[in-house]
């Protein structure tokens, strides 16, 4: 049966000293059915949460979705500011397993079908794809992944971003976001009713901007067009849903930073905000330090009811993602071919040079100049403006690396359910084409600003990657009343391949393909408020294509990730309580790490292209326990907690870290409290989540505010409004967030952050 939940789901955020929060659940027609999301955990027989209606009144609307999942346990949610406006400072770590700019060991997928890939080259995360007002709930599966959830990158667990049913009911929804940091955002929804006798639907709009919260002026910033299309027809027995998104972001980096940089200016990434006309200087200048991306998902979900006990699932999909990431280096770059010919595709360098002559032509410094410039980038002889005549002209580029790649796939899912048995198989199969390549682009006048010329001056590489895809899956659920138990194996054939289009051939391949993946788990319900569970799996994380960009990594001596979870654990629930524990245990095998070629630069080297290697180099052991509960005192309040003890090691030496070394950036400890209150329209809350020490930086407490107010209207125009407060670190404390996967620079987190939001609903 057709069923609507209606929700203005993140409420916003406003006041420099303390600030309220709300959503609001919106009260668009007494005839709607609704239904509030209040889950711990399901009866499966691993560990998994979903999100409740509290934790997304904790951050604004207009912040990414994915910070919604920063209070469940076992998971660590860092962005770049408050508001999640920079991917490229983005992490997410679970259990000991990572999703950052260099690590991507953990799944996602919207409404079922798989986002892609979480990588910051080529990749898109949930934010990419679906606004907070339109996210129903988010399922995670800590350590182990649902046996049917389609991801290459599923060691560590999976996130799974449900989206909203459309309602039964017309109704149009409008709301604006104020605060800190120039934040504004304006969100529009209209949901048709009823269609045609038997369809529904709803379309949104979203437009977002931000300033970076480091400096002032052209310290840069985020904007973000955001559009998203659902409907769902009942056709009897058959069921159709599509749905399509579209996202086009343009966001400038936060920069990490040391240990010793952080202590000495907290609130500086080392990024700057005044073109000097310096090149040396003005590589940092933050405009310059850009993502562009631009996503298109769609997918049709057809689902038909063969009988009372048989049911079928088939939904193909498409995604277009394209973009690029930009850096300017102060200088530019000379290369030639094979022949020692300059070149402006392909070929190596010889050489670069920072200041030219009135005619263009490159300059050499001054014999004996030192450099006395003070900076930690490149510091070097040829960068200082007083190693050349006056007359010289500075010169920098514009470097982009350029992305593109399209999907076709589709998942498929059959359920049969016969005397004690829940038969469940299906597949997933998916064509992925993905193109990447490095231009460089003269910078018209470095002494004016960063403009370029649009024509690369150099093209570094250009490559296509093929990446083929099949998973084939089959469970058995078996009910012996009070005991259930579950058996399922997969197995992921993946083929990958490289097409230089410089050589114009071929110039890798790569068969990733698993093993048979083994699953089993049990439930025991002791009575009707207590279980027991217990599941072992077996996780697979393919090889991804970016391996075959390094020229130097030896193919055939790789092999794909691979991960055994061990999930024991108790759940308690009652009218007012639900609580879960759960012990882990996880052997993580056959760890791919980029080993990074030498480098004669102090600090960035622009020029590194498609050298370096990859190479397995042992693996990981983490086990730990999580907790969890909630208490609703009474109708007016309610508390909640989690707490994680997790102990990650390295298995096998490598460059960077030995055996029995903590892991990079994992959290030993993370502890959650938050209470919330309402009374009738109004309603308030506050959470504190303490992260443990990563490595060399310290640990910190950050709490969050929030409160609202929504009323009926009694209108023929307006049905409702709602007012909703949120200050994200209320006490504005300075600390280090999540580190860069090399254990010696880290982001630092962002400031106290208000913003307040204004629905209507009409």
């Amino acid at each position: 049966m057709y069923k609507s939940r209606k929700k203005s789901l993140i409420a916003l955020a406003i006041s420099s000293a303390f600030a309220f929060n709300a959503v609001a659940e919106e009260v668009v027609n007494e005839e709607s059915a609704m239904e509030e999301v209040s889950v711990v955990a399901k009866k499966l027989s691993h560990a998994n949460h979903e999100i409740d209606v509290q934790m997304t009144q904790q951050h604004s609307t207009i912040s990414s979705v994915l910070a919604l999942m920063d209070n469940l346990p076992g998971i660590s949610i860092n962005e770049g500011d408050a508001f999640g406006g920079d991917d490229w400072s983005t992490s997410i770590t679970m259990r000991g397993f990572t999703i950052d700019g260099n690590q991507q060991q953990l799944g996602m997928t919207i409404d079922g079908i798989p986002n892609g890939g979480s990588n910051y080259g080529g990749g898109a995360k949930a934010n990419r794809y679906i606004d907070a007002e339109n996210l129903e709930t988010i399922q995670v599966s800590q350590g182990t992944s649902d046996i049917s959830s389609a991801s290459l990158e599923a060691l560590g667990g999976t996130f799974n971003f449900v989206s909203a049913m459309p309602a039964f009911e017309k109704a149009t929804k409008f709301a604006f976001t104020t605060g800190d940091h120039d934040a504004a955002r304006y969100f529009v929804r209209h949901d048709t009713g009823k269609l045609f006798g038997n369809t529904y639907a709803y379309a949104s709009y979203s437009s977002t901007s931000t300033s970076r919260w480091v400096g002032e002026g052209s310290n840069g910033g985020m904007t973000r067009e955001h559009a998203e299309l659902k409907f769902i027809t009942e056709l009897g027995s058959l069921s159709i849903t599509g749905r399509l998104s579209y996202d086009d972001a343009d966001e400038d980096n936060y920069n990490s930073v040391s240990k010793e940089q952080f202590e000495q200016t907290p609130d500086w990434d080392q990024l700057t905000w005044n073109w000097t006309g310096v090149p040396h200087f003005d590589q940092m200048f933050a405009e310059g330090w850009s993502t562009l991306r631009e996503n298109t998902l769609g997918y049709v979900k057809f689902e038909y009811d063969i009988s009372s006990n048989m049911h079928f699932q088939i939904t193909p999909y498409m995604h277009k993602n394209e973009g690029r990431g930009d850096w300017i280096p102060p200088y530019l770059v000379a290369a030639v071919d094979e022949q020692g010919n300059p070149t402006t595709e392909g070929g190596t360098i010889t050489g670069s040079y920072g200041f030219t002559d009135q005619l263009g032509n490159p300059l050499a410094p001054a014999d004996g100049c030192t450099d006395n410039l003070s900076w930690p980038w490149n510091s070097g002889p040829g960068l200082a403006p007083s190693c050349y005549d006056q007359s010289a002209i500075p010169v920098m580029s514009y470097r982009h690396t350029n992305y593109e790649k399209e999907r076709v796939g589709v998942t498929a899912n059959f359920d049969w359910s016969i005397g004690i048995n829940d038969i469940a198989f299906g597949l997933w199969a998916e064509s992925a084409d993905r193109d990447e390549s490095r231009t460089w682009h003269k910078v018209v006048d470095a002494r004016v600003y960063h403009h370029f010329d649009s024509t690369p001056y150099w093209t570094q590489y250009s490559n296509n990657f093929q990446t083929d895809t099949l998973k084939l899956y089959a469970q058995d659920t078996l009910d012996f009343g009070a005991l259930s138990v579950n058996v399922g194996v997969q197995k992921y054939f993946v083929d990958i391949e490289k097409y230089d289009n410089f050589a114009k051939a071929v110039t890798g391949k790569v068969n990733s393909d698993s093993d048979v993946l083994l699953s089993t788990g049990v439930i025991y319900q002791v009575n009707e408020n207590v279980e027991v569970f217990a599941g072992y799996s077996e996780n697979f994380s393919a090889i991804k294509d970016g391996v075959l960009e390094r020229d130097a990594s030896a193919l055939s001596d790789i092999e794909p990730e691979t991960a055994e979870n061990i999930d024991l654990g108790i759940r308690y629930s009652n009218e007012k309580i639900n609580f879960s524990a759960t012990y882990y245990t996880i052997s993580f095998d056959n760890r791919i790490t980029f080993i990074a070629p030498g480098s004669d630069t102090s600090g960035i080297d622009y020029t590194i292209g498609t050298n370096g290697t990859y190479l397995n180099v042992g693996g990981i052991e983490s086990d730990g326990f999580e907790l969890s509960a909630s208490y609703r005192f009474n109708d007016n309040w309610d508390i909640y907690s989690s707490y994680t003890n997790n102990d990650s090691t390295y298995v096998g030496n490598a460059p960077g870290f030995e055996a029995g070394d903590k892991v990079i950036d994992s959290v030993d400890d993370m502890f959650v409290l938050s209470t919330n209150y309402t009374l009738e329209s109004f309603h308030a809350g506050l959470s504190a989540k303490y992260t443990g020490e990563r490595g060399d930086a310290d640990s910190y407490t950050i709490l969050d505010f929030n409160a609202g107010y929504s009323a009926v209207i009694d209108s023929n125009v307006f049905k409702s409004f709602d007012l909703a407060f949120v200050v994200n670190n209320l006490t504005d404390e300075n600390y280090l967030s999540t580190g860069t996967g090399n254990g010696t620079t880290f982001f630092i987190g962002a400031p106290r952050t208000a913003s307040m939001t204004f629905t209507v609903n009409f």
